[in-house]
């Protein structure tokens, strides 16, 4: 029976998203608060016009702060560091709240497109005016900077909440557009217009809420995270190993999980190969970013 020497991390409870969340929250808690003033906006606005479309901006700014709040609980959660029911600590529950916010979108989609069909049955136009176009233009300003705050804000702290709820907001820029197309097309006397481009509304909702969902559900099924042949690039460059196989990995992108075997030189003394095991796994961390490696050694 071969020696198989197991390397784990030198403190499983100390993990970069316990100290990162507090800076996730306080992205979140400002981003909630741009979000509820836009979606109030487009509400009272698309209300008193009675432009469908505008008022499906304004739902879908809604769910925007919805999200946000989601996105707060679950980050709360995940920030916990690992406990004896949750050895590999409570990441994947941004992950559920990732998902949560794909759902939203779902969800909204269905009631827009309920709206659209309503105008579609009964008629009507909305009432086109100076202050639907200021409003409209003030909320895209504000959600570009969400976006590109948001963005940066993700990147820099590798949370997948944040960037998934980038990714919302962006959706939310280009429906404002079409809005702003649609007030305009009415004001030239198209009113069909602004039931067309509510129902492109729609589609944009859906596809980014499937994106989302699609992601996420990587996660949680246990997707790969790390490309094997990355891996195996990086671990063969190590003087002393001879091959690696049964590569494995898991994970949301901050906290992802990487396991593999190696194989070296049946005569290496025990802890020469363990030495190397530590060596192949400081490696890994510092070139893929992962959270924990595990290095299986063998004989080879």
């Amino acid at each position: 029976m071969p020696n198989v020497v197991k390397l784990f991390p030198i403190d499983p409870y100390r993990h970069p998203t316990c100290s990162q969340g507090g800076d996730v929250r306080r992205v979140l808690w400002r981003v909630l608060t741009l979000n509820l003033l836009v979606s109030g906006a487009k509400i009272v606005v698309g209300l008193f016009t009675g432009s469908i479309s505008m008022l499906a901006d304004g739902f879908h700014s809604a769910m925007d702060a919805s999200s946000n709040v989601i996105g707060l609980i679950g980050s709360s959660i995940a920030s916990r560091p690992p406990d004896h029911n949750h050895p590999y600590g409570h990441q994947k529950f941004e992950t559920f709240a990732t998902l949560g916010i794909g759902l939203l979108l779902l969800i909204t989609s269905w009631n827009v497109l309920q709206s659209v069909v309503t105008r579609l049955f009964q008629g009507g136009a909305p009432e086109v005016t100076g202050l639907s176009f200021a409003i409209m233009g003030v909320t895209i300003a504000i959600n570009l900077a969400v976006v590109a705050y948001e963005r940066r804000a993700g990147q820099s702290l590798q949370s997948s909440l944040l960037l998934a709820d980038a990714e919302h907001t962006k959706s939310d820029v280009f429906v404002s557009l079409s809005v702003l197309v649609s007030l305009g097309a009415v004001q030239i006397g198209w009113l069909w217009c602004d039931t067309i481009m509510a129902l492109g509304i729609v589609l944009v909702i859906a596809h980014t809420g499937w994106q989302i969902i699609r992601r996420a559900s990587d996660v949680l099924s246990d997707a790969a995270a790390v490309e094997t042949a990355e891996v195996e690039q990086i671990v063969l460059a190590i003087d002393g190993v001879r091959s690696c196989h049964k590569i494995r990995s898991r994970g949301p992108e901050q906290a992802v999980c990487l396991d593999l075997h190696i194989q070296v030189d049946g005569q290496m003394p025990l802890t020469q190969a363990h030495m190397l095991g530590h060596l192949t796994q400081d490696r890994l961390k510092e070139k893929l970013r992962v959270a924990d490696v595990m290095v299986h050694v063998e004989p080879g």
